[in-house]
C-alpha cells in the first residue's frame, strides 16, 4: 500500500469503494486440487465396493478445516504436513495429489480454467462423496470459483505463473531439506532461482533478520493471508492469551504472525490489538502503546461498519495511560471512546468508557453497578462479563473499605450467578479466590484456606493459569507457612513462579514470599533478611512494607523508629480500613512492651475493638483482646485479664496460625496462675494441669523456629517450680532453657517480650 493510499484511508470524509476482488492465492487452488483428488479416490473405492475407513475421512476433513482457518502455507510446508504427524496422507491419496501438482505446473494454463466453470465446482460439491455446498468446506470451494470466473485472462496467467514458482520452490526446499524430495516433482523452470543458503558458521542478529525478511517476502507474493483466517487467528489468540497464556504462541513467533497479517492486509486494525496484547505480555509498553496508536491511526467512519469493537481501543489506550499515572491523557481517551460509542449506539462499549471515567475521578457508586447488572442482557455474553467484572471490583473495594461481609458476599451470590447462568468458567475460578481473599481479610482463614484447596484440587485446572490459581497458590503457600509447613509452602510458591513468570500475574506470589522471608525472619531474629524481604515488598505495597518494618522494629524493640513509621502511615488519608486498624494496634503494642502503661494506650485499643466488631472482623477483634489481657495482667487485673483471653481463644485456635495458638495458651496459663488464690499448693497444682498446654505451646515455637518464644516458656516454667519448691522440675526446665539457648543463642534483650 503505497502513501495515497494509507492517507485515503485516513481520511474520514473519503468515499466508501467497494473492495476489489483478489485473485485467490496459489494454496487456495492447492487446495482445490487435493480436494478433487480426494473425490476422485473416494468415488474410486465407491465403484470397487471398498468403503474408505471412517478414521481416515475424519481425520480428512480435519485437515481441511486446518488449511481453510488458518494462514496460507508455503508447499513444503503443506507437504510436510500431508506426509508427517496425525494429519498424513494415504499413500495412494499423497501419490495421487504430488502427480496432480506436477501435471498442473507441467502442462498449460487450460487446467486452471477448469475450476473457473461451475460444472467442474459442481463435480467436487458432489453429497455422494462427502462434500456438501452447504458446508464450510462446500462454501469456501464455490468461492474460489466464482472469483475465478470473473478474472480476465491476464489475470489468469499471472496466477498460474503464481503457482507453478509456489510449487517449484517448495518441491526445492523439500529436496534440500532434511524430508524426501516430492514424489513427481519437476523443476522445469530455469528463471527460477534457488532459494540463496545462509553460512552456518557465521551467526548473529543481523543474519537473522535477513531470513525474516526473506520469509515475509516470499509468503506476500506466494501465499497470504485472507481476512476470515487472519480473524479467526486474532480471536483464537486473543482468548489464549486473556485466559490460558501458556497455550498462546510463543511472542516472537506471535509477532512474526501479526507482521505476517499487516503485510497482507493493511487496513485491517484488530491485528495492531493483537500485537498490543503480545507486547504487554512481555512488558515492552513502548511498543504495545505504538501498536494501539497505528490502530487509532485508522479512519473510525470506515472502519465501524466492518470491523466492531474500534471504540474499545481508545478504553484501552485510557487504561495503559491511567497505568502510568497519565490521568489527563487517559480521560481524553475515555471523552473520544465515549463520543464514538454515542455515534455508533453502543451501549457496552459507553458503560465500559463511563465505568473506567468515574473510576479515575473517584467517583464509582455502588448502586450503578447494581443496577447496570440488573439491566444486563443474556444474549450479549462480553457485556455479561463486564458486569461480573465490575462485581468483582465492588467487592475488593468493599473488602478495603471494612464493608460488613454480608453486603459483599450478596455482590458475589449476585456474580455467581451469572458466572454459572452463562457457564463463564474463567470467572467462576477468579471468584473463588476472590471469596478465600475476603474471608482471609475478615478473619477466617479456615475458610479461606478450604477456598484454596478447592481451586487448586479441580482437575481441569492442572494445566490452566488464571488470576484466579496464583491468588490460590499464594495465599494457601502463606497459610502453610503460618502452620508451620515451611517446606510445603516453599512447594507452592516454586510452582507459582513455574506457572506465573511475569508481571502483574506475578505480584500475588512476589508479596507471599516477602511475607513468608519477614515471619521467618522474626521468628528466628534474622533482622537482615526480613528487611531486605520489606525493601522487595515495598515495590509492590509501600503501606504493607512499611506495616512490616514496623512490625521488625518492635520484634528488635526499637521502639522509637516503630512509632515514626507508624504515624507516618497513620497520617496516609487513603489507607485500607483492615491496614489501619493494624496500624493503631501495633501502637498499642508497642506501647505496652516498651512499658507505658497509659490510658490512651487502653482507650485506643477499646476504639479499635468497637471498630472491629462492627465490621465482623472476629479474628482481628480477638487478636485485640489477647493484647488487652496481656496489658490487663501486667496492670494487675488478672480477672480481666482472664475474662478477656477466654472470649478470644475459640476464635484464634479456629482461624489463627501456629504462632497466635501458641501465644495464647502461654498467656491464658498466665491469666490461671494469676486469678489463682495466693495459696502454694494450689498455685502448684494449677501449673501441673497446665503443664502439657505449656508443652504444646513450646513445641509449636519450635515448629516455627521461634527460638526466643521457647526460650521464654522454659524460663516460665523454671521460674514457677522454683517459687513453688519443686526443685527437680526446676532442674529439668533450667536444663532444656541451657540446652536450647546452647542451640540456638538469642541476644538476651530479646527474650522475656510480651
Amino acid at each position: 500500500m503505497n502513501l495515497f493510499e494509507e492517507l485515503d484511508t485516513l481520511e474520514p470524509a473519503a468515499k466508501l469503494v467497494p473492495p476489489r476482488l483478489e485473485p485467490p492465492t496459489a494454496h487456495k487452488i492447492t487446495m482445490l486440487i487435493l480436494l478433487k483428488q480426494y473425490v476422485i479416490n473416494k468415488k474410486a473405492c465407491l465403484d470397487t465396493g471398498i468403503s474408505m475407513a471412517t478414521k481416515r475421512r475424519r481425520m480428512f476433513y480435519m485437515l481441511i478445516f486446518k488449511l481453510i482457518q488458518e494462514a496460507d502455507k508455503t508447499y513444503s510446508e503443506l507437504h510436510s504436513l500431508l506426509t508427517t504427524g496425525k494429519y498424513r496422507l494415504d499413500p495412494l491419496l499423497l501419490e495421487a495429489f504430488e502427480k496432480a501438482m506436477s501435471e498442473f505446473c507441467a502442462g498449460s494454463i487450460e487446467v486452471l480454467f477448469d475450476f473457473a466453470e461451475i460444472q467442474n465446482i459442481d463435480e467436487i460439491l458432489n453429497e455422494n462423496y462427502g462434500i456438501s455446498q452447504f458446508s464450510m468446506v462446500g462454501v469456501y470451494v464455490r468461492r474460489v470459483g466464482v472469483v475465478l470466473e470473473r478474472l480476465s485472462f491476464a489475470e489468469m496467467m499471472d496466477m498460474y505463473k503464481n503457482i507453478c514458482s509456489y510449487y517449484e520452490r517448495g518441491v526445492r526446499a523439500a529436496a534440500t531439506g532434511t524430508r524426501k524430495a516430492v514424489a513427481g516433482g519437476i523443476l522445469h523452470r530455469e528463471e527460477t532461482p534457488p532459494p540463496v543458503q545462509a553460512d552456518t558458521d557465521k551467526s548473529g542478529l543481523k543474519e537473522k533478520d535477513n531470513s525474516l525478511t526473506g520469509y515475509l517476502a516470499e509468503r506476500s507474493t506466494l501465499s497470504r493471508w485472507g481476512p476470515k483466517q487472519a480473524k479467526f487467528f486474532i480471536n483464537k489468540q486473543s482468548e489464549l492469551l486473556e485466559s490460558n497464556e501458556r497455550n498462546a504462541l510463543a511472542p516472537m513467533e506471535l509477532q512474526k504472525k501479526v507482521q505476517e497479517i499487516i503485510r497482507d492486509l493493511p487496513l485491517a486494525t484488530t491485528p495492531y490489538f493483537l500485537g498490543y496484547m503480545n507486547q504487554l505480555r512481555v512488558r515492552d509498553y513502548y511498543n504495545a502503546l505504538n501498536a494501539l496508536h497505528r490502530a487509532l491511526d485508522r479512519s473510525p467512519v470506515r472502519l465501524m461498519g466492518q470491523e466492531k469493537g474500534y471504540q474499545y481501543f481508545c478504553v484501552n489506550l485510557a487504561v495503559l495511560h491511567a497505568t502510568f499515572g497519565h490521568r489527563d491523557e487517559a480521560l481524553a481517551a475515555l471523552k473520544e471512546s465515549t463520543m464514538l460509542a454515542q455515534e455508533h449506539s453502543d451501549k457496552s462499549s459507553l458503560n465500559l468508557a463511563n465505568t473506567w471515567y468515574c473510576l479515575l475521578r473517584d467517583e464509582l457508586p455502588l448502586s450503578a453497578i447494581q443496577k447496570s447488572v440488573q439491566e444486563a442482557n443474556e444474549v450479549d455474553g462480553s457485556l455479561l462479563q463486564n458486569y461480573t467484572l465490575a462485581l468483582h471490583f465492588a467487592v475488593k473495594l468493599g473488602t478495603v473499605a471494612g464493608y460488613q461481609p454480608l453486603k459483599l458476599f450478596d455482590l458475589l451470590q449476585r456474580s455467581d450467578n451469572l458466572t454459572n447462568r452463562n457457564n463463564f468458567a474463567d470467572h467462576s475460578s477468579d471468584a473463588l479466590a476472590l471469596r478465600s481473599a475476603v474471608w482471609c481479610a475478615y478473619g477466617r482463614h479456615e475458610l479461606a484456606a478450604l477456598y484454596s484447596q478447592v481451586l487448586l484440587s479441580v482437575r481441569d485446572r492442572a494445566e490452566y493459569c488464571s488470576a484466579g490459581l496464583g491468588s490460590a497458590l499464594s495465599s494457601y503457600a502463606l497459610w502453610l507457612q503460618l502452620q508451620g509447613e515451611s517446606r510445603l509452602a516453599k512447594v507452592l510458591l516454586q510452582q507459582a513462579k513455574e506457572r506465573f513468570p511475569r508481571l502483574p500475574s506475578a505480584e500475588g506470589w512476589m508479596i507471599s514470599q516477602c511475607h513468608v522471608i519477614i515471619q521467618s525472619g522474626i521468628y528466628q531474629c534474622r533482622w537482615h533478611d526480613a528487611l531486605k524481604a520489606c525493601d522487595q515488598l515495598y515495590l509492590l505495597d509501600p503501606s504493607d512494607a512499611l506495616m512490616q518494618r514496623a512490625s521488625i522494629y518492635v520484634a528488635k524493640r526499637e521502639f522509637f523508629n516503630a512509632r515514626r513509621l507508624l504515624d507516618k502511615l497513620a497520617t496516609k488519608d487513603q489507607l485500607p480500613f483492615l491496614l489501619r486498624m493494624r496500624v493503631q494496634v501495633l501502637l498499642g503494642y508497642c506501647s505496652m512492651t516498651d512499658g507505658r502503661f497509659s490510658s490512651e494506650t487502653s482507650m485506643l485499643l477499646l476504639r479499635v475493638a468497637e471498630n472491629m466488631a462492627e465490621c465482623q472482623m472476629d479474628y482481628e477483634l480477638a487478636l485485640v483482646d489477647m493484647l488487652l489481657a496481656q496489658q490487663l495482667l501486667l496492670l494487675g487485673l488478672p480477672q480481666k485479664a482472664y475474662q478477656s483471653i477466654k472470649r478470644c481463644m475459640h476464635d484464634i485456635h479456629i482461624n489463627g496460625g501456629l504462632y497466635e495458638r501458641a501465644k495464647s495458651d502461654f498467656v491464658f496459663v498466665r491469666c490461671l496462675l494469676a486469678i489463682t488464690p495466693n495459696n502454694v499448693e494450689q498455685r502448684k497444682a494449677q501449673l501441673l494441669k497446665s503443664l502439657d498446654i505449656l508443652e504444646r505451646a513450646a513445641q509449636s515455637f519450635k515448629k516455627l523456629s521461634a527460638h526466643a518464644k521457647v526460650l521464654d516458656v522454659y524460663v516460665f516454667l523454671a521460674q514457677r517450680f522454683n517459687e513453688f519448691g519443686e526443685r527437680n522440675l526446676r532442674n529439668k526446665y533450667a536444663g532444656e532453657f541451657r540446652r536450647y539457648f546452647t542451640e540456638h543463642p538469642i541476644p538476651r534483650e530479646y527474650l522475656s517480650s510480651p
